[in-house]
């Protein structure tokens, strides 16, 4: 007898909570519109993005599901214990973190070399984003591990593994989060609580509109899939690492670059 065809089928949520950091655009907004879309509730964090965050919210629970989008700074502790206590009280006890947000300023993502980078900005790259990495982990993992279940997916860079010339702030801001998910999943995963990262490369999102077009298309062409990356490619992927399915994961941190490092 033929075997009948064995289909995809996208993780579900249903029943979860999520907060998703930094998900009024781009990365951030792609996970927190797919976990919705497979059943979580979600909360959506942003910070200057308002309005789209807002409308993200209003559009999940116009199709049925459940939603907050909560403005936290989250390089600042009390902002996002507030945000996560907010959660709880209306979504219920959060299952899934998404640490997105990096807190980084426009010119802590530019091209500058060292010689040419003051100490206190590569000081303040790598401080803010340990920060919006470690505020909404240390104010979750509490109750993940009382309640013995939980996961945390943190977004990197593929810097922090094929760190690029005039770059170094941003290239070690994101090994801090590399080194924080194998420290993290080590300690808690006795718990029940896991902690895994994606590191995307160059993604088409806002922090890629400024980038020339001649150097896209050279992004794409030394992928070996030959495209650049979408948000949505990294969506997926930290929706598999949250999803139950991947119960037996825990200190991965996945490379999602569409195989550019392999150049």
């Amino acid at each position: 007898m033929d075997m009948l065809p064995v289909k995809p089928q996208a993780p579900s949520f249903h029943g979860k909570v999520a907060l998703v950091t930094g998900a009024s655009s781009g990365i951030g907004a792609a996970t927190a519109w797919m976990l919705a879309s497979r059943g979580a509730a979600v909360t959506v964090n942003y910070l200057r993005g308002e309005t789209p965050a807002k409308e993200m919210a209003e559009s999940i629970r116009a199709a049925g599901g459940r939603a907050l989008a909560v403005q936290a700074d989250v390089t600042d502790g009390d902002q996002v214990r507030a945000m996560v206590e907010r959660t709880r009280n209306e979504l219920g006890p959060i299952d899934v973190l998404v640490t997105n947000a990096t807190g980084l300023y426009a010119e802590d993502v530019g091209f500058a070399p060292f010689t040419a980078t003051p100490m206190d900005v590569v000081d303040r790259t790598v401080r803010r984003q340990m920060h919006a990495m470690l505020n909404p982990v240390a104010a979750v993992l509490p109750a993940m591990v009382e309640r013995g279940r939980g996961s945390v997916v943190a977004v990197g860079a593929a810097l922090s593994r094929t760190p690029a010339p005039g770059f170094l702030g941003l290239s070690m801001a994101k090994a801090t989060v590399e080194a924080a998910v194998k420290s993290l999943a080590q300690e808690v995963g006795q718990h029940g609580v896991r902690v895994n990262g994606v590191a995307p490369g160059l993604i088409l999102t806002r922090v890629a509109d400024g980038l020339p077009e001649p150097a896209l298309r050279a992004n794409a062409q030394r992928a070996a899939i030959r495209r650049n990356g979408v948000p949505e490619d990294v969506a997926e992927v930290i929706a598999f690492l949250a999803a139950d399915s991947a119960e037996y994961m825990t200190g991965a941190y996945l490379l999602v670059d569409g195989g550019t490092a392999l150049v």
